[in-house]
């Protein structure tokens, strides 16, 4: 095996013959530029042939090169099929994806059969349930957040942004603008989130009620549901609120908004995804735009 070339330099090879640069073959394969160009001439030195014409642009392979390439990619497709064949193949795991169940109630679940019709190979696992926060984030492979974007050893891209906003049952809306209308009104408050009516009453430097919320609950459609009920008023995004504005099951209670810092993203780990992940990914951020548009 003295003549057989080191595979990372092969890879080099095919990846730069079918991309035609060094830029994409070193996006594909984590590499610079630059360490694609030199595992190249360490190739070609390995060999003692020139493969690509580097006088020429686009580059273009030398007639060595072309000879050289349809075995390189017949080695590599014998290798992927006999590791297909004996350990089953990788892309026919699904995509794990944990999500945001009132993101997913609202927005992923309508949105689902569009990527269906555009990637039927493409298999997914969806936990939106209370018991989804169990799993850990290296048995996943995308999450849809929510929070302030940064998340150790995570990438992310922003899905939503828009405001916090207080809602109520039409029957409940109070006479005037202020909040103070409020103090004295059943409050919802959900769990864990970071925008809460605390807050909001010393944004509008208004004292806020003494007594606890009237309801806690530890999903935001949970609040949503009990506010369209006319169990008080819900403080909550205004992308989560929107389908139930539109209907009039819920009006705002205040023409008042909280200033967050908090979104939706979408994230996965940082590195290498897989082939079902990245179409996942590539579809989310296309499919939200007009989200970030508006």
């Amino acid at each position: 095996m003295s003549d057989f070339p080191p595979l990372p330099w092969l890879r080099a090879f095919e990846a730069a013959a079918r991309t035609g640069n060094f830029s994409s073959a070193g996006g594909e394969l984590g590499l610079t530029p630059a360490a694609v160009s030199h595992q190249l001439r360490s190739l070609e030195e390995h060999l003692g042939y020139e493969l690509f014409s580097r006088k020429k642009r686009p580059m273009e392979l030398t007639t060595m090169g072309e000879l050289y390439l349809p075995w390189v990619i017949k080695a590599f497709e014998t290798l992927r099929l006999g590791t297909q064949n004996t350990f089953g193949a990788k892309d026919t795991r699904p995509v794990r994806i944990r999500c945001l169940p009132t993101f997913a109630q609202v927005w992923l679940l309508k949105q689902l059969p569009d990527f269906r019709a555009h990637h039927p190979e493409v298999n997914i696992q969806l936990h939106m349930g209370t018991w989804a926060s169990a799993i850990q984030s290296t048995q996943l492979d995308i999450e849809i957040r929510f929070g302030n974007g940064e998340w150790a050893g995570q990438r992310a891209v922003l899905l939503c942004r828009d405001p916090v906003i207080p809602v109520c049952h039409p029957d409940l809306r109070p006479e005037g603008n202020s909040l103070e209308a409020l103090q004295d009104a059943p409050l919802i408050e959900v769990i864990g989130v970071a925008d809460n009516w605390q807050q909001f009453f010393r944004q509008e430097k208004v004292q806020p009620p003494a007594r606890t919320p009237a309801l806690t609950v530890d999903q935001s459609i949970a609040a949503l549901e009990l506010a369209a009920h006319g169990m008080g008023h819900a403080l909550m995004s205004g992308f989560f609120a929107a389908p139930y504005l539109a209907d009039g099951r819920l009006v705002r209670s205040l023409p008042l908004d909280k200033r967050t810092d908090q979104a939706i993203y979408v994230t996965c780990a940082e590195g290498p995804i897989s082939y079902g992940s990245q179409m996942f990914l590539n579809w989310i951020i296309e499919r939200s735009a007009p989200m970030r548009e508006g």
